[in-house]
């Protein structure tokens, strides 16, 4: 079981490692597209079957029009670009307005606060959140629909789930073979502290790999990693370990909220789409809000 469990998890890792990498950007932001489309419609179903109202069909379509808008507009060509951040602020506050209204004027939604609630909770939980992994692959664009073709900001996008997933993996292994102090039983009851380390360690030894690999191998994208010291390779692997797993009890949260063991049963014993996914969901803001406030624009550049 465990050694099925962390092969299969190499796989995937190593599958969307190399898919991060080597896809035309065009066909990258679709699959990004796809996979957050995917989580939102298992989120927005898991909720539908709890009893929960939702809006499911217009929040998908909030996603995709905010993941479109994100790919047509990097935020790093705001300089070239005239009217910056206010495209963000302009598509975010329409789609919110059109929701109110849709619920303002469908006499058949009897829970309007819910209803709306929920919608917006699985907008922002799952497209808004995911929608940093476009940010990170479009790191330098300078013009609308652009990732770069020398991929820097791909390779950061590959380094954050690789960070993550690899800790996944250790906080499985470490867990399932020495878990015994609890981590967080009221919302997770097979999560320890044990696995959390394990989970720590693995995304510590994936970031310094994968920066020295950055810092070591001209053929690799150049990037913003290649800048960071051992001390930020080993830091950005706690961060990124320490966001994954609150992102692993957020989406838990939500299924006993509603009183489910997965988010579906799509992958079998590995649940759903989200439940793969749920680490990454933090994830990718966090690497992008660390490079730009704590490595300095500098790097960003």
């Amino acid at each position: 079981m465990i050694v099925r469990r962390v092969v299969i998890g190499v796989l995937v890792a190593t599958a969307w490692f190399l898919g991060l990498c080597y896809m035309p950007g065009s066909m990258l932001f679709l699959v990004l597209l796809l996979m957050c489309c995917a989580c939102q419609y298992e989120f927005y179903s898991m909720m539908r079957r709890s009893g929960h109202p939702v809006s499911r069909n217009y929040g998908m379509v909030m996603g995709v029009v905010w993941l479109v808008a994100c790919y047509a507009y990097p935020p790093y060509a705001a300089r070239e670009l005239p009217v910056g951040h206010q495209f963000e602020t302009l598509v975010l506050s329409s789609l919110t307005f059109v929701l109110f209204l849709r619920v303002l004027f469908d006499a058949r939604i009897k829970k309007p606060v819910e209803h709306a609630g929920v919608t917006l909770l699985g907008f922002f939980y799952i497209p808004f959140m995911l929608s940093f992994f476009i940010r990170l692959a479009q790191w330098g664009a300078s013009g609308m629909f652009e990732m770069p073709c020398a991929r820097g900001g791909v390779y950061l996008a590959s380094y954050v789930a690789a960070v993550v997933k690899f800790g996944d993996i250790g906080g499985f292994t470490f867990g399932t073979l020495m878990g015994r102090h609890k981590l967080f039983s009221r919302v997770s009851p097979k999560k320890s502290w044990e696995g959390l380390l394990g989970g720590v360690l693995f995304s510590m030894a994936a970031s310094v790999l994968m920066i020295w690999a950055a810092r070591r191998f001209s053929w690799l994208p150049h990037c913003p990693l290649r800048e960071l010291s051992l001390m930020h390779a080993l830091a950005l692997g706690v961060v990124l370990a320490a966001v994954g797993a609150l992102g692993d009890l957020v989406e838990s949260m939500f299924k006993r909220a509603s009183g489910f063991k997965d988010s579906s049963g799509l992958l079998h014993e590995s649940g759903g789409i989200l439940d793969m996914f749920d680490s990454l969901v933090f994830t990718p803001a966090a690497l992008y809000f660390y490079l730009a406030w704590f490595i300095g624009q500098a790097v960003c550049a």
